[in-house]
């Protein structure tokens, strides 16, 4: 990054952005209506999620949200996207770092995502970031589309 940016809690003058995100990256409409509404129902709900978004002010480039799971003592990041001309500037791994260190605040044993089988620039960048493929899941995402699993323990 040339110039810091800003990994900030969520807030409802945000919710735009995540949508003009996602569109700028190609998502269909039925995971940015999903992504709206989870940031959104997620950030009143500060014991269980953790929701932030990357500021290059006055723009919101980029977004994470993570869920604690008490009954397993995981946490499952279960949205993260960077503006495109933002990515590749190390914007996602301090997303990836700030959900974490809210993943450790609960004492979580680790951290899960799910992605597309055929993300192979996601899978690469959670692999880069300590995560080791767990499990594939047939028809996770649409009819068509596999999803897989990726862990990152934080004893390894």
């Amino acid at each position: 990054m040339n110039k810091p940016i800003a990994i900030l809690n969520y807030r409802p003058e945000h919710h735009p952005a995540i949508r003009r995100i996602l569109e700028h990256i190609g998502w269909a409409e039925q995971y940015i209506a999903a992504a709206e509404y989870n940031a959104d129902a997620f950030a009143h709900d500060s014991l269980t999620f953790g929701v932030y978004v990357a500021v290059d002010e006055p723009y919101v480039v980029g977004f994470v949200y993570v869920q604690y799971w008490a009954w397993n003592e995981l946490a499952q990041l279960q949205g993260l996207a960077v503006e495109p001309a933002y990515q590749r500037q190390g914007i996602a791994s301090a997303l990836v770092q700030r959900a974490e260190a809210f993943a450790k605040t609960k004492s979580a044993r680790g951290v899960y995502v799910d992605t597309p089988i055929s993300n192979q620039g996601g899978r690469k960048f959670y692999e880069a970031l300590g995560y080791h493929f767990a499990y594939q899941m047939p028809r996770y995402y649409e009819a068509t589309l596999d999803g897989v699993t990726y862990q990152k323990f934080f004893s390894d």
